[in-house]
């Protein structure tokens, strides 16, 4: 097993002893740290992120085994191997019940016993890292499976909610506000698109957009990133800060809307025709926005689509009726 990718801290104040320990360790390209003292130890262990330590346990003012204890107290993830002349039971018993990994008796005159030792280490580091990385993407998607049925049930009451009514514009009220309080968005809008033209969008709905800049906008966007991604016609996500060339794209009057970070905009269809889009600013934790999220809105979008279809046809059947019975 190879070391390049643990460093090792050699702890120990003979300087010959110490030196002849490292061109040891060298021989197998690891990184190697050394310290004269405890103290001097504890600041290189600050500084640097440390696999293993090897040290003496007779050192001037603080002892090895007090570095044991500390190292396996503050840094409870790096293995301690003491070195010593005295292989008692007394001092071995001590130095395995702080947690000392295992000991070695010098002189270490080869390198057998040495990187025995040292690969054991690693094999048991390695192992818990192993481990803890399993642990951490289990529970990664456990948490996205659980987000993922809380999007699938506030998917499902959005699209209750959005069906209860055949009002379009309560319709596209109630569609605005579901995307906003499940993804706890800070600002969204609804910009629609005219009868007489795809790439001209008015603000027909808004929900934390300054009345100002809707009122100005009901019948058209002025040239900016709104209108930009209006024109794009794609879904997007913006997890966080808005990118350089979007943020050149941005008006003046919009820097408001983009304060915060994160975005997601989708468009809305009709019978497979293009007819506005949705934008939502800013996630009110001052969290990222993801993809699941943006899956969310794009499935809001198409049921929306259902439901205007549905009002529609409701509409022209109300119609349809009204005219039959002036005829009778």
């Amino acid at each position: 097993m190879s070391i390049n990718n643990h460093t090792i801290l050699i702890v120990d104040d003979v300087t010959k002893r110490r030196q002849q320990l490292k061109a040891m360790l060298l021989k197998r390209e690891g990184s190697v740290l050394e310290a004269e003292t405890a103290e001097a130890a504890f600041e290189l262990l600050k500084q640097n992120s440390t696999n293993l330590v090897i040290t003496e346990t007779e050192l001037p003012t603080r002892s090895g085994l007090y570095l044991l204890q500390e190292v396996k107290r503050l840094y409870p993830e790096t293995e301690v191997i003491l070195t010593t002349h005295n292989a008692s039971s007394f001092n071995l018993l001590q130095a395995l019940r702080h947690g000392a990994f295992d000991f070695i008796v010098r002189p270490i005159d080869t390198t057998e016993i040495l990187f025995n030792v040292i690969d054991r280490a690693f094999a048991q580091i390695d192992l818990r890292l192993l481990n803890q990385a399993l642990l951490d993407e289990r529970e990664h998607r456990n948490r996205e499976m659980v987000q993922s049925l809380n999007m699938m049930t506030a998917l499902s009451e959005a699209i209750e909610t959005i069906n209860s009514t055949i009002e379009v514009r309560d319709l596209l009220g109630r569609l605005l506000d579901a995307a906003l309080d499940t993804l706890n968005a800070k600002r969204g809008l609804l910009a629609l698109t005219h009868a007489n033209g795809r790439c001209h969008f008015g603000i027909k709905m808004s929900r934390g957009v300054a009345v100002d800049f809707a009122m100005e906008h009901t019948e058209q966007l002025s040239e900016g990133l709104l209108l930009d991604i209006a024109r794009s016609g794609s879904p997007l996500v913006v997890p966080s800060q808005l990118p350089s060339y979007m943020m050149n794209l941005v008006s003046a009057e919009e820097q408001p809307l983009v304060a915060g970070p994160g975005l997601l905009s989708v468009p809305l269809y009709l019978r497979d025709r293009a007819i506005g889009i949705m934008i939502l600013f800013g996630h009110a934790e001052d969290t990222p926005f993801t993809e699941q999220n943006l899956q969310f809105l794009v499935q809001l979008a198409r049921h929306a689509a259902i439901a205007l279809e549905k009002s529609g046809i409701i509409y022209h059947l109300k119609r349809q009726g009204k005219h039959g019975k002036a005829e009778a």
